[in-house]
């Protein structure tokens, strides 16, 4: 062997310890995943050390705040399961899970008619943390509906035209229930899209000021 060959040979890696080598970093990535990245990521925590070390609390917020087209879609997070639980002294939880409230609920009915091209709003004017139940329905057809809310005269310290929207859809029929985020209108955009006149049923039971029509026109 000349001293070329020799050199090469100590140089050059064997087979046996590139797979050695491979073997190594798959473990690693294996003990990395399980311990720190489905923790974090996921919320599966199988070894106990995610929760030790407060990567579960990342899951949650990530779950909490997630994008949809674009736009984050925000969400809370319920009470969990306590570890140890006092049968004579319970968690007592306050709001927006539960609040007493001074009145009766409300409950109206409203006949909404929209003609060929024509849009119109009804929000119903609420109080943070108040609550309601809804259900509005065409007579026949579907209509384009934005369910969003602002704070309307409360829109001090907000950014200029702040809303927030609940949800979007082109339906005939929409059931739902709302607790409100901030003080102000909560309510609905609809659009005619049909080629006819339509009719709305809209029925609202809760705890809010009124409903009332705030805007009304045509869409050419």
């Amino acid at each position: 062997m000349n001293e070329a060959e020799n050199k090469n040979s100590q140089t050059t890696p064997s087979q046996g310890n590139l797979l050695k080598g491979a073997l190594l970093a798959l473990v690693a990535a294996a003990i990395v995943t399980v311990l720190f990245v489905l923790p974090a990521e996921y919320g599966v925590d199988p070894t106990g050390i995610g929760a030790k070390l407060g990567l579960l609390d990342l899951a949650e917020t990530a779950e909490s705040s997630v994008s949809s087209g674009g736009n984050t879609i925000v969400e809370g997070t319920w009470p969990g399961i306590p570890e140890d639980f006092d049968f004579y002294e319970p968690d007592i939880l306050g709001d927006p899970y539960s609040r007493t409230q001074a009145t009766k609920f409300r409950s109206d009915t409203l006949i909404i008619e929209l003609d060929v091209g024509e849009q119109t709003e009804y929000k119903a004017i609420m109080k943070q943390g108040d609550a309601l139940v809804y259900h509005w329905k065409l007579e026949k057809g579907i209509v384009y509906a934005d369910f969003h809310a602002d704070p309307g005269e409360n829109a001090e310290g907000y950014p200029d035209q702040y809303y927030v929207r609940y949800a979007e859809s082109e339906t005939g029929e929409n059931s739902g229930s709302l607790v409100a985020p901030f003080d102000g209108n909560h309510g609905w955009y609809w659009l005619n899209i049909e080629e006819e006149p339509i009719t709305i049923t809209l029925e609202v039971h809760g705890y809010y000021d009124q409903v009332q029509e705030i805007m009304r026109s045509y869409q050419y």
